[in-house]
């Protein structure tokens, strides 16, 4: 057995894997945990990561955590969840995680929350009438709708009358 490191030199264009970072406080500042699929190797996983990202990884562990017992209550069948692989990688930098998105600006959080809170109240026999916060937020867009609108008519009506002219 040789001493050398296996490292591939495949190269990775379209990567079909998906490495999920999970945030965990007990890792090293040099070190980074995902949640992996598992078929991946640790081999794919340095290879996967260097490649791609151009990381320096020095050590890779794994482990499989079994899936959770679940009661269905249909059937009262006893099931399990799928199994986890997680993978904790050590690099020669420090690792910097990426900032938490913000649910609300990014997502459409608020939008969401507002649209779950009327199906609720729809399947409870609410009759449904917007909040204030939501009358205002309709506001806000018919106005903006209202200027796009008379800013395209005035630009037709000014074009229009070039042509007559």
């Amino acid at each position: 057995m040789s001493l050398v490191p296996r490292f591939g030199n495949k190269k990775v264009f379209f990567p079909n894997l998906i490495f999920k970072i999970i945030r965990d406080p007990k890792l090293g500042p040099n070190q980074a945990a995902f949640r992996v699929p598992l078929n991946v190797n640790k081999f794919d996983i340095r290879d996967y990561l260097s490649h791609l990202y151009k990381v320096t990884v020095t050590d890779v562990r794994t482990v499989i955590f079994p899936g959770k017992k679940t009661l269905d209550v249909r059937t009262g069948q006893r099931t399990r969840t799928s199994r986890i692989k997680k993978a904790i990688v050590t690099t020669v930098e420090e690792f910097k995680y990426p900032p938490k998105p913000d649910v609300d600006a990014d997502f459409g959080g608020k939008e969401s929350s507002y649209e779950s809170e009327r199906r609720r109240k729809k399947l409870l026999g609410f009759r449904i009438r917007p909040s204030k916060e939501q009358k205002e937020l309709a506001k806000e867009i018919k106005q903006k709708m209202l200027q796009t609108h008379e800013e395209e008519s005035g630009s037709k009506a000014k074009a229009s009358g070039n042509k007559s002219s």
